[in-house]
């Protein structure tokens, strides 16, 4: 997914809510049970209070009602019950964890809707009340998850017990590791759980009698629902998936934080130039209601945007390895945003990580810096098709009145020309007459606050007619913008390498037209752009050393830091933005 889509994705999916990622399964209360056991007068009783009348079981019994779950499992529906025996697991660390992790860690953990018998070979997956998968397996001698049944089959009139030999390993998926109980990770903690929505689903759940008014349930099914897990694709509470997440510490978070958000410097009104022609122009003023808020929701996207992956995917599979953290090397990475990370970018994501499994996969935790590189993904290179009309602001003295789109099909590209066009496409920006200089405007979309190198390609007429007489291009180019106040600047050259540039007509040309820094942030506000005006040079007596039809491919906004970086190293590979 390039950047531009990436940004369309994110803002869409942050004002809308998707469908629930997590409901809790509804249950057959019809189904019957076929226990083997010769406690005639036990068979009738309900599953609470056989193990209230169980010494064996009265730690266990007294976490269950400090929970509610006595009346639950006193009601009519079917349940099986794995219960830890005394002195199995370590009661007084449970006793002491508040009822929401006691509830979800334990007790759900050891209690599963319907009847599971101990009886012949057994070899099921079980999903306990808090979706967890269990493996209930053995012919004569049982177990789940590798924990062994002492006493299996002990009969209930709504279900069945199997005593166990200690309590069974809660192992925490990607999403519910996402706490402050064991990491200093309270920031994406808190970030991400602001999205939790949990709804009574009163269709599945089961009535129970009405008080003072109001109906009350036996057994309530909820729908568990974070906007997050669908838009970043990364359906992380699902057992049956396999995700790595990259987790920020506290630290890494508010330095991430502090980096990006110089990205994304807005004002509260600026001046939008609607239509930029030079003979009718237009300015339109924007006002943006809370700047904070939008910088923050911005930066905070921007943050956890790069950080999901899917295992599955083939590019990804080394995540799975588990010496993967110590020694991980890759061609590539994709996030589930399909944002690519190349072999260096993606080994130094991972660098001074600890990976630690989940149930579905595992997260990789930061120490205090995440290492992800700003043009990555916060601040990338805005690499913009020329030939795409709806990126042309508007054009002066063009043949049809518009340029036109030429597209080169694969293998009909002259040999003789160095270089290759982009997207095979580029824009043809003809005079309508001879004598006339031509021009176009071309809008500049998701600019952030920052200096950019800007390079401009072009493409020799002979691109694809070697007998196409070829002379070079010779324009001039100026910049439209908001400055630092929000007044809209419209001709800035001071910024340009040299007041006019000629391309080479022998190669598909690269030039580089100068550094300019915008002073506000344009990502996220809607269609309002900054632009850049294109005009060619030439005088009269300058014809016939000079094409006044100019044929451009597209234009590079590269990120400065960016830019050096890669004059440092010619050969790093990275992703670019294309529009």
């Amino acid at each position: 997914m390039n950047s531009k889509n990436l940004m369309k994705y994110l803002i869409a999916c942050s004002l809308c809510c998707g469908a629930a990622a997590a409901i809790t399964a509804c249950s057959d209360w019809n189904d019957h049970y076929d226990a083997d056991t010769s406690l005639l007068d036990s068979q009738h009783a309900s599953i609470w209070q056989n193990i209230a009348q169980n010494e064996n079981l009265s730690q266990f019994a007294s976490l269950l009602k400090k929970t509610g779950y006595d009346e639950v499992l006193n009601a009519s529906q079917t349940y099986t019950v794995w219960a830890p025996g005394n002195g199995t697991f370590d009661y007084e660390t449970l006793n002491s964890l508040s009822n929401d992790r006691l509830m979800k860690e334990f007790v759900e953990n050891h209690i599963a809707r319907n009847n599971y018998p101990a009886s012949g070979a057994v070899d099921k997956r079980v999903y306990t009340l808090n979706e967890k998968l269990m493996l209930f397996s053995g012919a004569g001698n049982y177990a789940i998850q590798g924990v062994s049944i002492d006493k299996p089959n002990l009969a209930s009139g709504n279900g069945t017990i199997h005593m166990l030999k200690g309590k069974i390993p809660f192992v925490q998926n990607i999403y519910e590791s996402l706490n402050n109980y064991e990491y200093p990770i309270d920031s994406i903690s808190t970030y991400f759980h602001s999205y939790d929505v949990r709804k009574l689903n009163e269709q599945k759940s089961v009535q129970g009698p009405t008080l003072n008014g109001e109906i009350t349930y036996l057994d309530s099914i909820f729908d568990e629902h974070n906007d997050l897990f669908l838009r970043y694709l990364a359906l992380i509470n699902r057992e049956d998936s396999n995700y790595s997440m990259i987790v920020p510490t506290n630290e890494a978070w508010i330095k991430a934080k502090a980096t990006i958000g110089k990205y994304f410097n807005y004002l509260p009104s600026f001046e939008f130039m609607e239509n930029t022609s030079t003979t009718d122009r237009k300015k339109v003023d924007v006002k943006i209601r809370d700047v904070k808020y939008l910088k923050d929701s911005i930066v905070n996207l921007m943050l956890t945007a790069g950080l999901f992956f899917n295992n599955n995917m083939y590019d990804n599979r080394q995540l799975k390895a588990p010496d993967a953290a110590t020694d991980f090397h890759c061609d590539s990475l994709y996030s589930t945003l399909q944002v690519k990370f190349y072999s260096e970018d993606a080994s130094r994501l991972l660098e001074n990580t600890r990976r630690i499994e989940k149930s579905n996969g595992c997260v990789w935790l930061t120490d205090d810096s995440l290492r992800m590189r700003t043009w990555t993904l916060w601040n990338p290179e805005i690499r913009l098709q020329a030939e795409y009309s709806s990126m042309v602001a508007s054009s002066v003295n063009v043949y049809n009145n518009e340029p036109q789109r030429i597209y080169v099909a694969p293998g009909t590209q002259n040999p003789e020309v160095k270089g290759h066009i982009s997207d095979n496409a580029y824009l043809d920006v003809a005079p309508v007459a001879q004598s006339t200089n031509p021009g176009v405007v071309f809008y500049l979309p998701e600019v952030r606050s920052t200096t950019y190198s800007i390079y401009l390609v072009t493409v020799p007429a002979n691109i694809t007619n070697p007998k196409n007489p070829t002379k070079p291009y010779r324009f001039s180019a100026t910049m439209g913008y908001a400055d630092a106040t929000g007044k809209n600047q419209d001709n800035d050259r001071s910024w340009l390498a040299v007041s006019t540039f000629v391309s080479d007509s022998a190669q598909i040309d690269t030039i580089y037209l100068g550094d300019f820094k915008f002073p506000m942030a344009y990502y996220g506000t809607g269609d309002y752009y900054p632009y850049l005006r294109v005009n060619s040079s030439v005088t009269s007596r300058e014809r016939a050393n000079y094409d006044r039809n100019m044929r451009i491919d597209c234009l590079i906004l590269r990120p400065k830091e960016l830019d050096d970086y890669i004059k440092e190293h010619p050969d790093y590979k990275y992703d670019t933005g294309i529009y």
